[in-house]
């Protein structure tokens, strides 16, 4: 009985070995490939494989194209192919991806096609109500929710992964939407990209409300802010990408702005700014005391610009750098509208307005990180649409907005040169509002 008890047990530590010996010398692969929202460079491909790679021989043995300027980062088995920054993608990217593992295996050439260019989503009028639509790269408009009476507000997730919005009714009653999307934007074969895929439009918070507030960092987390008919009813709710949900305990004076990394929030307050933790931790949270307003975010170093009201009613902006106090850029009588920097905090974009002739004036001014301006134009005969935003986008280094003009009974969608300030185009559907959905 030991004897055979000795024979199994030998057998068993020799098949053990056995498969041991065909893993080490089974060639790596490619497990998964992710994009990476938060970075410095104009698009990033997060790349895990199945044993720890030699950073320079995947360099060396991949390959783009078209050839964009890149470089490789990171270590073991997660590399990151990161797109040089202001370096613009125009088309979908052809990327082959081979090189050795540390113990001289070659890695079977990977073939893959990615297209990290965002998507143009609008909020458009149609017969019945408000639609959320999407142009696809042909300039073909597609349809991604029912629709719906009035939608009030959308908010794209940071992970492209869906969009969440406010319907508004007849009877003012708000209420709170999920619509799930599925990326398409890595593919084995060309003609397999193609926008997102809509899932079924579900309630994101369960009932009606009168007021809704909405936002969304990088990981695709929301937080929703909604208050009732009666006192008291207000509640602020975190509903994180994987579906977990937490109440917060947080007392603001308008809408709460998730920090893009996660985490945290800035929170607006009757004296000033908060940024607070999304977990107590029991530390003071930093306040930064005066009337202003959250213009956006840098995403990929932590920095902020930000709009300051002045007693004397002049404005000015304001560059937040992490652990310094804010750095003053502009400052003039002319109302700041809207905010947008790049990446790494070194530009900002301001939409300015005054009143000349009688008329009202909007004005585009690109800034440098000190402050210096650098281009600026005239938006006549356009006017930038009051409520909407001004978006950067890294991977075509072009601006985003919703325009309008005396006589429209709409906005419409228009693109600009982010360096130059020369307008791209100006759609001619009429929208709500036009953001930007990232690929995913």
């Amino acid at each position: 009985m030991k004897q055979k008890m000795w024979l199994l047990l030998t057998s068993f530590a020799a098949l053990v070995l056995v498969q041991q010996q065909l893993l080490l010398h089974r060639p790596p692969r490619l497990v998964s490939r992710t994009p990476q929202p938060l970075q410095s460079g104009s698009a990033a491909l997060d790349l895990r494989f199945s044993r720890p790679m030699q950073l320079g021989s995947v360099a060396a043995d991949s390959q783009l194209q078209p050839d964009l300027p890149h470089r490789w980062q990171g270590e073991n088995n997660l590399l990151r192919l990161l797109i040089d920054a202001n370096q613009s993608i125009k088309t979908s990217i052809q990327l082959t991806v081979a090189g050795q593992d540390h113990r001289a295996q070659a890695l079977p050439p990977q073939h893959w096609w990615w297209d990290p260019r965002p998507w143009l989503l609008v909020n458009r009028p149609v017969d019945g109500g408000d639609q959320l639509q999407v142009q696809r790269r042909d300039g073909r408009w597609i349809p991604l929710s029912p629709t719906l009476n009035e939608i009030k507000s959308v908010v794209p997730l940071g992970n492209g992964k869906g969009a969440a919005l406010i319907e508004k009714d007849k009877d003012w009653k708000q209420r709170v939407f999920l619509l799930p999307l599925l990326p398409r934007n890595i593919t084995a074969h060309r003609d397999q990209l193609a926008a997102p895929k809509a899932g079924k439009l579900m309630p994101l918070v369960p009932g009606q409300y009168l007021f809704a507030d909405l936002s969304s960092n990088l990981n695709g987390d929301l937080l929703a802010q909604t208050g009732g008919f009666s006192p008291g009813s207000g509640r602020t709710e975190l509903i994180k990408a994987d579906g977990q949900r937490r109440t917060l305990e947080i007392k603001a004076s308008g809408p709460i702005q998730l920090l893009p990394a996660g985490g945290g929030a800035v929170v607006p307050t009757f004296n000033g700014l908060t940024l607070r933790p999304l977990i107590e931790n029991y530390k003071t949270p930093q306040i930064l005391p005066g009337a202003r307003d959250l213009g956006d975010f840098c995403q990929a170093t932590g920095r902020a610009v930000l709009i300051r009201h002045w007693p004397d009613y002049r404005r000015s902006i304001e560059l937040v750098i992490p652990g310094l106090p804010p750095k003053q850029l502009w400052l003039g009588e002319e109302s700041v509208l809207t905010l947008s920097c790049d990446n790494r905090g070194e530009r900002v974009w301001a939409v300015l307005g005054r009143r000349q002739d009688r008329r009202i004036k909007h004005e585009l001014v690109l800034l440098d990180g000190g402050g210096v301006v650098l281009s600026r134009r005239q938006l006549a005969p356009w006017l930038f649409k009051s409520g909407s935003r001004l978006q950067f986008d890294p991977v075509g280094e072009q601006l985003l907005m919703t325009v309008t003009k005396p006589g429209l009974d709409a906005g419409r969608a228009a693109l600009m040169d982010a360096t130059t300030l020369e307008w791209l185009k100006v759609l001619p559907i009429r929208i709500k509002e036009a953001l930007w959905l990232s690929a995913g």
